[in-house]
């Protein structure tokens, strides 16, 4: 059997032939694979049995060895993960290094839209940390790696992916210490035939948590998890997009980036407090309350961001001023009077208000 160190956990794959466990060896190198002999369940003790069934273990399967091997990543990607939720920031984000400064930069995208892709070409010319999820500490901002092989697909165009180490497609090194400096959201312009000047630009806080919180592994796990990727980002000068058509062209852009890290910049937002997180308390008959959620930022201009799982909503305007005076179940006509406190409301403002409550509950965030 052999063990994978996948991020800051484990996985182990059995069952495998001797030519299996070479490939394995050769595409897996930069993931310490070692032989592992699980103890005789006869000598295990209670804690040494509890340690085990934490690891992962994959059994070799009738399916042919390519199918196989791409379930390997799958499961891998899966331990990777577990091992850094509630702890770490956890994106779906590719992640490569200058070898000299250790300056690391995270690659964002949904699957399919050219992670792998941006990975080959610029890895070859950077350290390489990971092509899939980029585990990152909170506090130290050190990147944990995950030197996975790259999944391509073959010349059929069609699943399985065939596996590349990244040694056998020449990427650069991986380091054991390498910082996040910046995190990137991919743009491959893919329509039309015009020039694209491969660019870097700026991305104001909501649309950066907008977009990363998607590619984001159990951020509502994390505790304060949206409060820490916004912390983040303000560290690292915010979020940008890059803009490209071909992938070789970022390198400029890639290495001006990590070369001059950008300054750090106010927050232009406000954690909402542990009571502003939580359920409405009790109110009168017929009041509508709303839902806990895990955490909530109010930005200087106004706009409430609320993580409820896995979900991220953007309030504005009524949506935000009807959550925030949720502390306590209120009917509409009380939502009415607190809001007159505030400003001036038309005659139909309780229709309007309830209009914003079913909103609200059409968006999971009132209870039933």
């Amino acid at each position: 059997m052999l063990r994978l160190h996948v991020g800051l956990g484990h996985i182990d794959v059995d069952g495998l032939t001797p030519q299996e466990e070479t490939e394995i060896r050769r595409h897996w190198s930069r993931c310490d694979v070692r032989d592992h002999e699980p103890p005789a369940a006869a000598d295990e003790d209670d804690e040494h049995r509890c340690a085990a069934d934490q690891v992962p273990r994959l059994t070799r399967t009738s399916a042919d060895w390519t199918a196989f091997h791409e379930q390997i990543v799958y499961d891998a990607t899966k331990a990777a993960i577990a091992s850094g939720r509630g702890t770490h920031i956890m994106l779906h984000a590719a992640a490569l290094a200058l070898p000299k400064t250790k300056q690391a930069l995270a690659l964002t995208a949904a699957s399919g839209t050219g992670k792998s892709t941006a990975t080959r070409r610029l890895g070859r010319h950077l350290a390489y940390l990971t092509d899939e999820t980029t585990i990152v500490d909170p506090q130290t901002r050190r990147i944990t790696p995950y030197a996975k092989p790259l999944s391509l697909y073959g010349s059929s165009g069609v699943r399985p992916k065939h596996q590349h180490g990244p040694d056998e497609l020449g990427l650069g090194p991986t380091l054991e210490d390498a910082e996040l400096a910046r995190i990137a959201v991919l743009d491959r312009v893919r329509e039309g035939d015009e020039e694209v000047l491969a660019r870097a630009e700026p991305m104001d806080i909501v649309t950066a948590v907008t977009e990363l919180t998607p590619q984001s592994s159990s951020l509502g796990r994390l505790p304060r998890g949206l409060v820490t990727l916004c912390t983040l980002l303000d560290s690292q000068g915010g979020a940008v997009r890059l803009v490209y058509r071909e992938a070789e062209d970022l390198l400029p852009v890639v290495q001006d980036l990590l070369s001059s890290p950008a300054a750090p910049i106010d927050p232009a937002w406000d954690a909402l407090t542990e009571e502003e997180l939580t359920a409405s308390l009790p109110g009168a008959v017929g009041a509508r309350a709303r839902t806990e959620v895990d955490d909530g930022v109010l930005t200087d201009d106004g706009r409430l961001l609320l993580l409820h799982g896995t979900e991220l909503t953007v309030l504005s305007g009524l949506g935000a001023a009807l959550w925030l005076h949720l502390d306590v179940a209120r009917t509409p006509a009380e939502l009415v009077e607190r809001l007159a406190e505030e400003t001036d409301v038309p005659d139909d403002a309780e229709q309007i208000v309830v209009q914003g409550l079913d909103d609200l509950a059409e968006r999971g965030l009132l209870r039933r």
